[in-house]
């Protein structure tokens, strides 16, 4: 299992290195060729999770450590 992880999350760092490879990253630097064999996104709302992101992609599963998910495009992710 390959995880994203927005790097500026706090205190996550360490909480699944033990099931996953896992690749922490700036917001900005989460992008389509990152993601393409990723299987989660834990992100924040500087990461729109869109077609544009997640198209070709392996992504099942999108956390969010924010308040909403607006940044989430759901009608997208319903779809694949």
């Amino acid at each position: 299992m390959k995880i994203i992880i927005d790097d500026k999350i706090p205190y996550i760092r360490g909480a699944f290195e033990r099931v996953a490879e896992v690749i922490y990253l700036p917001g900005p630097k989460t992008t389509s060729e990152v993601v393409k064999d990723a299987d989660v996104i834990v992100t924040r709302t500087r990461t729109g999770c869109n077609e544009k992101l997640l198209k070709g992609s392996s992504v099942k599963f999108i956390a969010t450590a924010t308040i909403g998910y607006d940044h989430i495009d759901t009608e997208y992710c319903d779809k694949i």
